[in-house]
């Protein structure tokens, strides 16, 4: 297996040691607008009420969380989803989703990976959305 989502559960990966992925919605107006007005509100591409504009936090924030808490973040990148072909891209801009890489602080003196990289990232990616029913997004770089 490349990938388990475990959905809120995984800083159980972190024990003992490893490497802790997140995926998320950045904290930003863009964000509001296409993740809740647009996509709940206009397109009904997932239900109302399924994103609360209130609980979604900035790569900042989230860094500040994760290295207040012995986690070394190791890289964050944006991710874009495209309703009409079904699939995630990798993007520089994280303004609306975003994924980010940690690891725990014992782990700080190992090299890191470069780049984390997947074969065939795009079909996991649509295969992980058909199987969130669109409403999770996933991976990291």
């Amino acid at each position: 297996m490349k990938i388990l989502d475990v959905g809120c559960g995984g800083g159980l990966l972190t024990e003992p040691d490893g490497s802790l992925f997140i995926t998320t919605i950045n904290k930003t107006q863009l964000s509001y607008a296409l993740g809740i007005v647009f996509s709940e509100q206009i397109a009904g591409i997932v239900p109302k009420g399924t994103h609360t504009w209130e609980k979604f936090v900035s790569p900042e924030k989230l860094e500040s969380i994760l290295e207040s808490n012995g986690l070394s973040v190791q890289t964050v990148v944006g991710m874009l989803y495209n309703p009409f072909s079904g699939y995630w891209h990798w993007s520089e801009n994280t303004s609306l989703n975003y994924a980010a890489h940690a690891l725990k602080s014992s782990l700080q003196e190992q090299p890191a990976p470069a780049e984390f990289a997947l074969k065939g990232e795009a079909e996991e990616l649509q295969a992980e959305a058909s199987t969130n029913s669109g409403v999770q997004e996933d991976l990291k770089k």
